[in-house]
């Protein structure tokens, strides 16, 4: 019997040796996505959310980061309540991801919905998109004073595009630096538009007198003369590209507002699932795919883990909080 129960157990020993020394740990052991995974977008194919999304898409494929098929949803309206709600409904599930954005937010402290981050489980942000005011070319405005200026003189004076909520980080950025300037920012005349590439194109038509977008979306005519950017909600000046526009700070105005991005899921997601994502999104941002990605986008800041994000999300609700008050849009 000796004999027996020696040779049953060396087996056992020789498997638990291998699984010591076969490169296995704890994050290898823990969740995996078992199905296809998908990430929602809180507006239309080509907008700047979505643009994230197949990017990380691509990145998972190319790299291999993620064995599963990824699958990229659009779900625009209400403000990114439509989004929101569809991943509300897959509570626990680390099968269904959304891009976050300040939006997340603003939407549920405005009351157009009742599910916000608030009830989400914040995995990452993977960066911060500054927001920037521009004005056409041959706009009169030669800079964020001078805009601010006319807003105090005569508020309706000036219409405003923005996109793609009242109450989210574009409206917030010109609303906070007029509210610094002394400007009641619920009297300045705002124009809505579906996304920040439709409110830029009415701006070069001459359709509106300024408009609000991440810095990202006005570079490119900024550099050509068709716009000018004549001020950035960042604390420094961004450079590279970015390097002539001055900052609302630098023009007397302390107004520093950004449209984080990253990625969260539904409420519930175990403390495995937060870590498999959280692991994948840090590979994700050191690819030299996302870098290029990133710097053409002029995404700045660190990259925030799930603790420190929900640190940072609270942080960006007292700040909203001012703002929509000042707005009469504060509803929670």
């Amino acid at each position: 019997m000796l004999k027996k129960f020696k040779y049953i157990a060396l087996p056992v020993v020789g498997f638990g040796l291998l699984a010591l020394t076969s490169g296995a740990t704890p994050a290898d052991a823990g969740w995996k996505p078992s199905q296809n995974v998908e990430i929602s977008t809180t507006c239309k194919a080509g907008c700047g959310p979505d643009r994230i999304a197949r990017m990380l898409q691509k990145i998972w494929k190319s790299e291999k980061l993620v064995d599963a098929d990824v699958i990229v949803h659009n779900k625009a309206g209400g403000g990114g309540g439509i989004q929101l709600g569809y991943i509300d409904a897959h509570r626990g599930d680390g099968h269904y991801l959304g891009i976050a954005s300040a939006s997340a937010l603003s939407t549920y402290l405005t009351g157009r919905t009742k599910i916000g981050l608030h009830q989400m489980t914040p995995l990452v942000v993977m960066g911060q998109a500054y927001i920037s005011t521009a004005v056409k070319g041959d706009s009169p405005y030669k800079d964020g004073k001078a805009l601010l200026a006319q807003m105090k003189k005569d508020p309706k004076s000036v219409a405003v595009g923005t996109a793609t909520s009242r109450g989210n980080s574009n409206h917030m950025a010109i609303s906070l630096a007029a509210l610094k300037y002394g400007i009641d920012p619920g009297a300045l005349k705002f124009v809505i538009f579906q996304s920040g590439r439709i409110g830029r194109t009415n701006l070069l038509g001459g359709h509106v007198d300024a408009a609000q977008s991440s810095i990202g979306g006005f570079i490119k005519h900024h550099k050509k003369g068709k716009l000018r950017i004549v001020a950035v909600a960042a604390p420094e000046r961004l450079g590279g590209a970015a390097k002539d526009i001055p900052t609302w700070r630098e023009l007397g105005v302390d107004a520093v507002v950004a449209n984080f991005r990253g990625v969260f899921g539904p409420k519930g997601l175990s403390a495995d699932m937060i870590s498999y994502w959280e692991g994948v999104l840090r590979k994700t941002v050191e690819t030299k795919e996302w870098k290029g990605f990133a710097k053409k986008r002029m995404l700045a800041g660190k990259f925030l883990g799930h603790k420190e994000f929900v640190k940072f999300k609270d942080e960006k609700d007292a700040q909203m909080r001012v703002v929509l008050k000042a707005l009469g849009l504060l509803k929670r």
